[in-house]
């Protein structure tokens, strides 16, 4: 029996990023591609958060990258924007620097929720298992009633329970037990 943790991630990706914006959540497996963000005209007007967020809906995630950080030059208090460029870079296949946005939102911003949420998406697509739980379990701290942390943790803690069948029972293959609880998970 072999779990794999895209089936996890495509769970938690969709729940993470899918009630922020619109469009499909990248896939674990999709190379990360050259992005530069498009240069906007010197003469243009900084954009509204409601602004960038439509041009990232439209798929135009070039411009609106530019957006934001033409946006968060002059507004860096503005979270909301700060998490809309994380998403950004996420939907750019630009995992890494996603991370450190929304790892540096919650120590900046800690009563935000969604960064942990996302952060946990982001970890548990990297393997982090581990650090996807305590982020959703701060998540929980933050706000005690947010279901959809607690999807996602239900989802993160089947996906560990699996594993750990999964290894039992390469370990104690003809374990009927371990077989049998294994398959309830599947």
């Amino acid at each position: 029996m072999r779990i794999t943790l895209a089936v996890l991630v495509a769970g938690l990706c969709h729940n993470a990023l899918a009630a922020e914006s619109a469009g499909p959540a990248q896939s674990v497996d999709t190379p990360t591609p050259v992005v530069t963000a498009a240069p906007l005209p010197p003469d243009s007007v900084v954009s509204s958060p409601k602004a960038i967020q439509k041009l990232a809906t439209e798929g135009k995630l070039q411009e609106a990258l530019s957006a934001a950080n033409q946006y968060l030059d002059v507004n860096s208090q503005d979270g909301s924007v700060l998490f809309l460029k994380a998403q950004i870079m996420t939907k750019l296949g630009k995992t890494d620097e996603a991370i450190g946005i929304l790892e540096g939102m919650t120590e900046r911003f800690p009563e935000m929720v969604a960064p942990y949420n996302n952060l946990a998406v982001l970890y548990a697509s990297k393997g982090r298992l581990d650090d996807a739980r305590k982020v959703l379990e701060t998540a929980l701290v933050v706000q005690p009633n947010y279901a959809t942390a607690y999807e996602n943790l239900a989802d993160l803690y089947l996906a560990l329970a699996r594993q750990s069948y999964a290894h039992a029972l390469k370990l104690d293959p003809n374990n009927k037990t371990l077989k049998a609880k294994a398959d309830k998970l599947n």
